[in-house]
Order: C-alpha cells, then structure tokens, then sequence
C-alpha cells in the first residue's frame, strides 16, 4: 500500500510541478517555458512524469501533451519508457479504465514514432493478459494489444523476442475464447497467430516444447489442423532446416 501510494503522491507532485509553470500561457510560451526548465535534470524528469500523468488522464489533450513531451526528451523517450514499464509492471491493475487505454494509445504513439526500446512494454502488457479470464477488461487489453500488432506487424517482424512470446501469449488465450460471445476475437487470434508461425516459424521453435503443447491444445481449430498437417507431413515448407517433430521436441 505504501508503495502505491508513493507513486500517487510522485505523480501527482509533477503534475503540480508542471501547472505551476506553464498554466495560463499560450502553446508557443508554455513549449519555450518547458524547453528553458528541462535543462536541469531534475526538472526533466519531474516534467516528463507531469506530461506522462497529463496523457493517461486527460485524453482531449494527450495528442498536445505527447507533442509537448517529444520536444522535450532529452533521452530518446528513454525516461518515459522506463516509467511506463514501472507504472506497468506495479500499478496497471490498479489504473482506471481510462488510464488504460491511454497507456494503450501512448504504446500506438511510440510505435508510429519507432521509439526505442518501446517492445518493453508491449513484454510487460501481456503479463497482464491473463489466461483463464475472460473479464471485460481482460478481454479489452487481450484484443487491444492485438489490434495493435496487427496495425503495426511491419514493426512488429523487427522483434524476434517479442514474436514468440506474442505467439505464446495468445496459443494460451486462445484456448479460453470458446464462447459465442467471444468468437470473433477468437477468429482475430486464430487468423493472426496462423499467419505469424507460418511466416516466423523458425523464431516460434525456438519457444520449445511449449510450443507443441499450446499447438496440440488448439489443434481441432481448422486453421491449426492444417499447420498441424504441414508440420507433420511438410515441414520444411515451414522452415527449411525443420524437419518435423519428435517425442523430445
């Protein structure tokens, strides 16, 4: 509790930090405002978390805000990403809705920006994409981060690490979307996962035997059923040094 509580109280320091120095000034003033502090380091990061809290609060003014924010990095958004993963990792169960989704727009932004290091927190959302439950928010995150694969799977590719584990993530989920109300986010997964281990099959071996668990488990889906019939009967048109499964795959 006493943790949590010390992240509130940080925040909500930096983001009365950052209204004390640029509120009432126009755009153009509270930027110059903004590029004169960050010249200290402290004012840095102590700004960057006021912006930070800005955008997963306010989403009428996140666009403006990232903008701000971007100007002012002094690190390649590398203090950013590291709150972020912090923010992540120890408090996203606790955030609003709203919080949640901008965490989810913010991920959307750093990807069209190919900031670095941003897989970090795709790695560190799906922790949070818990198998057997299928919650509102659950499923909200599970096809969020899904969408957001598919709109950027050209960044996606630049990722071996994040791949398999995207492969992973969701041959486990899968198995929980049985129900009619979730069968067009299973027919999304389904079509997306397929198309991904046939297309990165070799990154996917490298996920070991787990990866002919989870495939066994899925393996009456007519999309699996066909990779499980290619696996077993061609494999090397998966992969040309695969040459199939064994009893110690």
């Amino acid at each position: 509790m006493e943790r949590q509580q010390f992240f509130r109280r940080k925040y909500e320091r930096c983001y009365n930090a950052l209204q004390n120095l640029i509120s009432g000034l126009s755009d153009k003033e509270a930027q110059n405002a903004l590029n004169n502090a960050v010249c200290k380091e402290k004012n840095h990061e102590d700004l960057s978390l006021g912006l930070i809290f800005v955008i997963l609060t306010k989403p009428q003014s996140a666009a403006k805000t990232y903008r701000d924010l971007t100007l002012i990095t002094r690190d390649g958004l590398g203090l950013v990403l590291n709150s972020l993963s912090h923010l992540i990792l120890e408090r996203y169960l606790r955030l609003t809705d709203v919080s949640r989704s901008q965490v989810l727009w913010l991920l959307r932004e750093m990807m069209r920006n190919a900031v670095t290091n941003v897989e970090t927190l795709c790695l560190n959302l799906m922790r949070h994409a818990a198998g057997g439950d299928v919650s509102q928010r659950n499923v909200v995150l599970i096809e969020s981060l899904l969408d957001i694969y598919q709109e950027n799977r050209t960044w996606l590719d630049k990722f071996p690490v994040l791949i398999t584990s995207v492969v992973y993530t969701y041959l486990r989920l899968i198995e929980d979307h049985s129900g009619p109300k979730l069968a067009e986010l299973r027919q999304k997964e389904v079509t997306f996962v397929v198309a991904l281990i046939r297309e990165r099959f070799g990154e996917c071996l490298t996920i070991g035997r787990d990866f002919v668990r989870l495939l066994q488990n899925v393996a009456r889906i007519p999309e699996f059923d066909k990779l499980w019939k290619d696996i077993l009967l061609k494999p090397k048109t998966l992969c040309p040094n695969f040459t199939g499964v064994y009893p110690d795959t």
